[in-house]
Order: C-alpha cells, then sequence, then structure tokens
C-alpha cells in the first residue's frame, strides 16, 4: 500500500513538471488567436497544425543558431572531458609536490560567480580578437572544476593494485590513464559529460556578450533577441521555445539512464 502511495505521488509529480512542456506544444501548434487557456480549447485536435514551425523557421535564424550551439557544446564536452579526466587523473594517482593546495586551489573556483569574471574574460577575449568567434565561448568553458572533482572521486576508487601491477609492467602515466582509469570510469565521464553539454547549451549571460553578429549567435542567445525583435504572438512564442527545447528533450530521453546513474553515484560518493 505504501509502494502503490508512493507511484501515485510520483506520477503526481511528474505531471505537474510535465505540465507546461504539455502546454507549450500544443500552444505551438494551435493558429494564432485561438484560446489557448482552458482544458476544453486544448483537446480540440482539428486546430493544430505546424504552420507556426514553418513561420518561425522561415523568418529567423533558429535552425542555424541551433546547428551553433551543437557544434559549441560537443566540442566543449569533448574537450573538457578529457581535460577533466586527465586532471583528475593526477590528482588522484600522480604522487606530487603541493598536489592538496592545487586540489584546493582548483577547487575553490566554485566559489567564484561567472558575473564576476565577466570584465577580464571580455578584456581577455577581446585582446585576443576573439569577439564575436565561436571560440570565445568553447575556450572558457573548457575547464570545470565540478568536472574535476566528481571524476577524483570516481578515480579514487580505483583499486591501488591495479595500477602498482600496471607499473611494474612498466606502463607510463598516460597509460595508466587510458588504458585502466578511463575504461573503469567510462560511466562517470558519460554522465559528467552530459552535465556539461547542457551547462552549454542553456550558457546565455557570456555567448550573448562574446557574440555580436546573428549569424554567430547560439540558440540560448539568438532566442531572445529574435523574440524582442519582433512582435510575435504567443503562439510563435511557444513555437519558438519548443523547437529550442526539442535538442535538450532527445538528450534526456536517448541518455536518461546514464543521468539518473551520474546523479546517483555522485550523491553516493558525496
Amino acid at each position: 500500500m505504501k509502494k502503490f502511495a508512493l507511484n501515485i505521488a510520483a506520477v503526481l509529480l511528474a505531471l505537474l513538471f510535465i505540465f507546461p512542456l504539455i502546454w507549450m506544444f500544443l500552444t505551438s501548434l494551435k493558429p494564432d488567436g485561438v484560446n489557448v487557456y482552458t482544458l476544453a480549447d486544448w483537446v480540440k485536435w482539428s486546430d493544430l497544425n505546424t504552420d507556426n514551425y514553418v513561420k518561425v523557421i522561415r523568418d529567423s535564424q533558429i535552425l542555424h543558431w541551433t546547428w551553433n550551439s551543437l557544434v559549441i557544446g560537443v566540442l566543449t564536452t569533448v574537450i573538457s572531458i578529457l581535460l577533466s579526466s586527465l586532471a583528475a587523473f593526477s590528482f588522484s594517482k600522480l604522487p606530487f609536490r603541493s598536489r592538496g593546495i592545487f586540489y584546493v586551489l582548483i577547487v575553490s573556483g566554485l566559489l567564484i560567480p561567472t558575473e564576476a569574471i565577466l570584465i577580464p574574460l571580455y578584456e581577455t577575449a577581446l585582446h585576443l580578437q576573439l569577439i564575436d568567434n565561436i571560440w570565445a565561448i568553447v575556450l572558457p568553458g573548457l575547464t570545470n572544476p565540478i568536472g574535476i572533482l566528481l571524476l577524483k572521486q570516481f578515480m579514487d576508487g580505483v583499486p591501488k593494485d591495479y595500477i602498482e601491477a600496471a607499473q611494474i609492467d612498466g606502463s607510463r602515466s598516460f597509460r595508466l590513464w587510458w588504458s585502466i582509469c578511463v575504461p573503469l570510469t567510462r560511466s562517470a565521464m558519460v554522465s559528467v559529460g552530459i552535465f556539461f553539454f547542457i551547462l552549454s547549451w542553456n550558457n546565455f549571460l557570456w555567448p550573448y556578450l562574446a557574440i555580436t553578429s546573428e549569424e554567430n549567435m547560439i540558440l540560448s542567445a539568438g532566442l531572445p533577441t529574435f523574440l524582442s525583435n519582433n512582435n510575435m504572438s504567443l503562439n510563435l512564442i511557444m513555437t519558438a521555445s519548443a523547437i529550442a527545447a526539442i535538442p535538450t528533450i532527445l538528450v534526456f530521453i536517448l541518455l536518461q539512464r546514464h543521468i539518473v546513474q551520474g546523479v546517483a553515484m555522485s550523491g553516493v560518493k558525496g
């Protein structure tokens, strides 16, 4: 009985969270001027059409912004996962002087808000002539202390016997990381990579400042610009929002097992 009640509560909570998404997608499929605020109007399936999607895609560069976000997200995720894994391996398995101090300094970066470094970051990007270039978004996102922190926790769990046996066989540091630690922490790397991709996809403030031309914008920065420059109806706003939400929803559906596993393992390790 207790389990049944918990299941009912879980379903109700799920409906509560999915309700705005259902309303957004149904509104995006309704023609302009149709009432979308009452449940009775929701179920008028005869009103549904894809005209709003055609109009938004035709009148904006939303697909180009989506492609830019995808390229930047994949680049940032792949490179930052490799760098975070190498740093985590160094702090976890390689003895070197002042290791604890360097680790505390890196992890303390979590305490610095993004807004506090925007001005020096902009000055650096301006000096390197990276303003209005996608690398101005990719490069600052490559080092993330949370990735090093999480992956180090997992690498601490790799048995020391494996490392010592490989060292006896003559393996060097890079071979130890690639052949032993990477396979044993692969699921953790996938989970952290998903979080990195979502962080990159939702990044707004810095891309909004660093990118000045419309063709180089990413989706999170281009969408509000498009909405503010156009006197659009609620249906078109919901259509643009739905297009922006579709990639992250697909990522969650395809990789939900890794996301749940990563959150569970992070909680256990923490």
